[in-house]
């Protein structure tokens, strides 16, 4: 029998091994297409609790934005996206009362809520963002009116989220820098108004370039907001935690899994209230 060359075997197994390695590394930028679609599904759960006078309080509030992604155009180094809200609803209980909003149902669009509302959904924007995922500029085709950034505003503080710039394109990114492997980690900051956000990242683990991250960080809130004629002012700390899905080839995120557990106090009127919120945010991405 013929003997086999080692050689071969040896340069077999390193091809092997190259081609794994070159596969199992991230871009280190978001990749798109031009004319692709992306949904973007965030469901948020956000209890809030106050004590006043010796009273406590609860504030429940279940959001669900859907917000609907086109890549308009490919430039050297960034991308022109279009971005629409094209779904939100709201079931809330505080001291009591109930506030349910649906902006699939017609009675709830024709309603005082559904009015303030009108100038959010179904408005796109096309916002230009580099291959590192930062807002580079926005624009709006129809301008939002005051009143339903306030309605937003308000939602947004009471879930913990805030209206970024990116009308909501931004969520859908999680670029991991070119190079990590497993257990190796990393860190963002990010000020969005009077949201400052602190961001650590570990590697978990990789399987056919789809890669787990592991988040930890800290949100510090100082903001000043108008509720009945009332200013408040909102001073809270709060820890992050939670998991995501990344496609390494892209830098889409596929799911992630927040936990933001705070807490503060607000200001009104002379008077300091102390509160807590704990807010659970699950983010789906999807093509279409």
């Amino acid at each position: 029998m013929r003997p086999v060359h080692p050689m071969p075997v040896i340069l077999t197994a390193l091809c092997f091994i190259t081609i794994h390695t070159i596969a199992q590394n991230s871009v280190g930028k978001i990749i798109l297409t031009k004319g692709q679609k992306i949904e973007i599904n965030n469901n948020t759960k956000s209890v809030v609790s106050q004590e006043m006078m010796g009273q406590a309080i609860e504030i429940t509030v279940e959001a669900n934005m859907v917000h609907q992604l086109e890549v308009i155009d490919k430039m050297s180094n960034s991308y022109l996206i279009a971005s629409t809200l094209t779904k939100f609803t709201t079931n809330g209980s505080a001291m009591g009362q109930e506030m349910k909003f649906d902006s699939d149902k017609k009675e709830d669009m024709e309603s005082e809520t559904g009015k303030l509302m009108k100038d959010q959904l179904n408005v796109t924007k096309e916002i230009e963002i580099s291959e590192m995922a930062k807002v580079i500029k926005t624009t709006t085709k129809s301008a939002p009116s005051a009143s339903g950034g306030q309605l937003m505003d308000m939602i947004n503080n009471m879930t913990g989220g805030y209206a970024d710039e990116s009308n909501g394109s931004g969520s859908a990114f999680e670029i991991i820098p070119s190079g990590k492997k497993i257990g190796d980690f990393w860190s963002d900051s990010t000020i969005m108004g009077d949201i400052k956000t602190y961001n650590s990242y570990t590697l978990k683990s990789i399987t056919n370039n789809i890669a787990t991250l592991e988040l930890k960080g800290k949100q510090l809130i100082n903001k000043k907001m108008e509720q009945q004629g009332m200013e408040i002012n909102i001073k809270m700390e709060a820890k992050i935690s939670g998991e995501g899905i990344v496609d390494m080839n892209t830098g889409l995120l596929l799911q992630k899994t927040t936990l933001i557990d705070g807490n503060g106090s607000a200001e009104v009127m002379g008077q300091s209230i102390p509160m807590s919120s704990k807010v659970t945010t699950i983010t789906t991405i999807k093509k279409v």
